[in-house]
């Protein structure tokens, strides 16, 4: 088990809360009842805590979607393509975003990221 001293009382209550497994994944809103955050912060301790090295599990299967612990690799390869596709998504708004900003202005501004 990880070290729950390191989480801040937020990050524990939230960490706490989930259930172990894809099968027994909690929706975003019923988390969200459970611990008295909006679902915004849920996103923001699961991403936070990931990013700590904690298995935040995360499925948007119409049916048993939601948080979860993962468990196997399995667990892990849903909540990695998942985030790899939202990743994806968020870099074509981007790009796309700093083209239609150079077409409609004629400039050349916009920076690419090196």
């Amino acid at each position: 088990m990880q070290n729950l001293n390191r989480l801040t009382k937020a990050e524990r209550k939230f960490y706490l809360s989930i259930p172990k497994g894809i099968e027994n994944a909690i929706p975003a809103k019923k988390l969200a009842v459970i611990t008295g955050m909006n679902t915004r912060t849920l996103t923001a301790h699961a991403n936070h805590l990931r990013r700590k090295g904690y298995p935040i599990g995360a499925s948007h299967d119409s049916v048993n979607g939601g948080y979860y612990i993962i468990t196997n690799a399995e667990e892990l390869n849903v909540t990695v393509r998942t985030l790899e596709a939202y990743g994806k998504k968020q870099l074509q708004s981007a790009y796309a975003l700093k083209k239609g900003w150079r077409d409609r202005h004629n400039r050349k501004e916009v920076k690419d990221n090196e």
